[in-house]
């Protein structure tokens, strides 16, 4: 008898099981440009990408934002895949302690940074130590390298214009960078080594020690590393109507995660045969049914209400696609999240799918799969992960990245933290058009803490020089313990400040004659010293006089004895005119009288880092004068600190009473235009608004100002803010019985709501505060 032979097994893939962490990591190859060759032959690039203002944008302003990161979406070649990918990482002191934290100087204000620092510590950690970072990653299967470096370059520049009118920046990540937020995931808290693609080629290294954990076990349904423990979901079930808060809301756990959201465009030709197939699948099973009915001889039921839904979902899609430009986009959301224990990773599991759960959502755990996703959430460029959803674009792009915008910029000073993401803003106004700036509020709303608290900073981290101009000597006590010099200025004071000082560079233009632009200022003097009496024959003798007061000393190349007024007032009354005797007569009691302290030599120095105008005291008569003499001197020790290389921030308190002079508010204009090209920053502060707005000048200030800090808002100045900035009514409920230090800021066109509270057991606040009973 014969025996039957067994039938060949069929084929199985052999399985490659690794044998090391690094061959976990599913990188095949790295190249010179930060391109990646996975283990599926695909190759992958990522950017890091900005935030944007959506949570606090008007209804009109996000469904704007939705249709362009829709077109963002819909330029995918039909070939790649885009990854987008926000990570939670914890906050890193060390890494910190270089950038952020002040250094000692040994000057005597130590005592004062080591304070600061403890702030700003502090206000680091306001957003549970959790930074929010965002990616995009763009994989597509090609050839070789070379065609993948054309189809990335190309990709890139769609990528960065799509994202520009978003007004969102996108930045190529090297291979440094990449392999840092992979560093950051696995090995939290560590200083990431040297990533050099050449040295680790010379030292034999494999890349992936940069960042790979130094252990990993797979279980079913979670990951233990030498960090901790880790879980893989995935969202099971969409709901019918997604939300544009889903995102946002899961990313809140504060712990280690990422959430990544991989769209994979289908193409229009693959589109149609789909929904074609569906058609046919719906009606034949509807055909079925009524056969079936037919044969129990019902012929009057109605088709089911799911078949009814099935067929018009087909038709709806295929309107949406053919006349509505959408396209159909394969999407899977996946997050992983890390935790210390494994009872903690289980309460924080239960937390997302609840939060999932509020929104329609199912979130489910990837049973026996954790390995491959975690290759899919994390920047990979990969999606091993089979479980997809089928949306359109508009559906798709609900799904938003985006939240609020962030400002966390090199340099920049500490303005307390996102009030939507609870992140520090940082902001470097060195990287504006314009660094001018204007502060806002009703009184106690903490306009003045707001400056000083700045002011503090610009002090103890940098070698920038500060000016302020002080009309209710509100300042005094920081600038005595800072170690500034306070200028208190008055009739009775024997502060003397020379209204016809004069710095080389004084002219608005290089090749422009600086004597005009002085004539002009000591103009303003006599008008303001003749009540506006000056006529053109006034200013004639005026122009005169000055081309000789200056001759010698611009011959002398600015060396020398400066002329004062006393030698003005000499000249004049050697003058035939007899309007140059009335000019003399005018401005005796200013120049040789009782109100002489603009006539003379100065005698006070204000070279000092920081340098307070106290015009408290200056009374109604000296007030016009000593107000132009006062912004004269400010504007010649800015022309000082520019050719000497430094930076200068010039102050103004109580800025809305300058205002009723008009010489005060050409001359503003005039610093607001001059400054900024002389490496300065003015900024105002101020609680009347109404009464500067209703200056046409004023409101060329406001719209010329790059930096804005609006704390609380009275009803009338909320509507003329809004109507002036073009401030959505979201935006505006942050101004709206604010509580003290907190706001909105305005920097360039982004609109930031910020909480700035400041510690009271501090010497700092101490000294910055007005409230009465709390001074030092």
């Amino acid at each position: 008898m014969l025996k039957r032979k067994n039938k060949a097994p069929a084929y199985v893939k052999p399985v490659r099981l690794p044998r090391s962490v690094q061959q976990t990591i599913p990188i095949r190859r790295v190249y010179g440009n930060a391109i990646w060759q996975l283990c599926t032959g695909e190759y992958s690039k990522s950017w890091s990408f900005s935030d944007i203002n959506y949570a606090v944008a008007s209804t009109e302003d996000q469904t704007a934002i939705l249709d362009s990161w829709g077109r963002v979406l819909n330029s995918l070649a039909a070939d790649s895949r885009l990854k987008i990918t926000l990570a939670n990482r914890m906050l890193n002191q060390d890494s910190l302690s270089g950038s952020l934290f002040l250094k000692k100087c040994e000057d005597g204000l130590d005592k004062y940074r080591a304070e600061l620092n403890r702030v700003l510590l502090h206000k680091a950690k306001g957003s549970n130590g959790i930074i929010r970072e965002k990616y995009l990653t763009l994989s597509a299967k090609r050839k070789n390298i070379e065609e993948a470096e054309m189809f990335f370059q190309r990709a890139g520049k769609g990528l960065s214009l799509g994202m520009q009118r978003l007004s969102s920046a996108i930045h190529p990540l090297e291979h440094t960078e990449r392999f840092r937020v992979l560093h950051d995931f696995f090995r939290p808290g560590h200083r990431m080594s040297r990533a050099d693609i050449y040295s680790l080629m010379q030292s034999g290294r494999h890349f992936a020690d940069v960042f790979c954990p130094l252990a990993m076990r797979f279980y079913p349904d979670h990951i233990e590393t030498d960090q901790g423990y880790a879980r893989v979901l995935f969202i099971e079930e969409y709901a019918s109507m997604l939300s544009d808060e889903l995102v946002h809301d899961l990313m809140e756990l504060p712990r280690q995660m990422m959430l990544s959201i991989d769209v994979t465009p289908m193409h229009t030709h693959d589109t149609v045969k789909m929904l074609e197939m569906l058609d046919m699948r719906v009606g034949a099973d509807i055909t079925r049914w009524q056969q079936r009915q037919n044969n129990n001889n019902n012929f009057s039921a109605e088709i089911p209400y799911e078949f009814k839904q099935m067929r018009e979902m087909v038709e709806c899609y295929r309107d949406e696609t053919t006349q509505n430009d959408q396209r159909v986009m394969m999407t899977t959301t996946t997050i992983v999240h890390m935790a210390d224990s494994l009872e903690q990773l289980n309460a924080d599991t239960e937390a997302l799918r609840a939060t999932a759960g509020g929104y329609g959502c199912e979130l489910s755990v990837l049973k026996y799969q954790q390995d491959i996703g975690l290759d899919t959430a994390l920047p990979y460029g990969l999606r091993p992960v089979t479980q997809q959803r089928t949306l359109l674009t508009k559906s798709a792009s609900i799904l938003t990245p985006f939240s609020a915008q962030d400002i966390q910029q090199t340099g920049g000073i500490c303005y307390g933290n996102n009030a939507v993401s609870g992140n520090m803003i940082l902001a470097n106004r060195a990287n504006l058009l314009n660094g001018n700036g204007i502060r806002l509020g009703v009184p106690g709303a903490g306009k003045s803490m707001s400056a000083k608290l700045e002011i503090a900073q610009v002090l103890l981290s940098t070698n920038d020089d500060i000016l302020i101009l002080d009309p209710e000597n509100e300042f005094t006590p920081m600038v005595g313990a800072f170690g500034g010099t306070m200028i208190d200025i008055s009739a009775s004071s024997a502060v003397r400040i020379n209204a016809l000082d004069m710095e080389k560079g004084y002219a608005d233009d290089e090749s422009k004659n600086p004597l005009a632009d002085k004539s002009e200022f000591i103009i303003s003097l006599f008008e303001q010293i003749m009540d506006n009496a000056v006529n053109a024959k006034h200013r004639s003798i005026v122009d005169r006089c000055v081309q000789y007061l200056y001759e010698d000393y611009i011959a002398g190349g600015y060396q020398g004895k400066m002329p004062t007024l006393t030698d003005l007032h000499k000249i004049l009354r050697e003058q035939e005119e007899d309007e140059a005797q009335e000019l003399a007569l005018s401005a005796e009691l200013f120049i040789t009288g009782s109100l002489g302290i603009f006539a003379q030599g100065t005698n006070v120095q204000q070279e000092n880092r920081l340098t307070s105008y106290n015009i408290l005291d200056l009374g109604e008569q000296l007030m016009p004068l000593g107000m132009l003499v006062i912004m004269e001197s400010i504007y010649n020790r800015v022309l000082q600190n520019w050719r000497s290389g430094r930076r200068t921030w010039v102050f103004v308190d109580e800025f809305s009473i300058f205002f009723r002079y008009e010489f005060a508010t050409s001359y503003f204009l005039k610093m607001w235009k001059r400054l900024r090209k002389r490496n300065a920053y003015m900024t105002g502060i101020t609680q009347n608004v109404g009464e500067m707005l209703e200056s046409k000048d004023a409101r060329w200030l406001f719209a010329n100002s790059e930096f804005i800090i609006m704390l609380s808002q009275s009803a009338s100045d909320r509507a003329a803010l809004a109507k002036l900035l073009n401030i959505s009514d979201a935006q505006l409920s942050y101004v709206e019985n604010a509580e003290p230090g907190c706001g909105l800021m305005k920097y360039g066109s982004a609109f930031i709501p910020f909480d700035n509270d400041f510690p009271k057991d501090t010497e700092l606040y101490r000294l910055m505060t007005t409230k009465p009973g709390e001074w030092k």
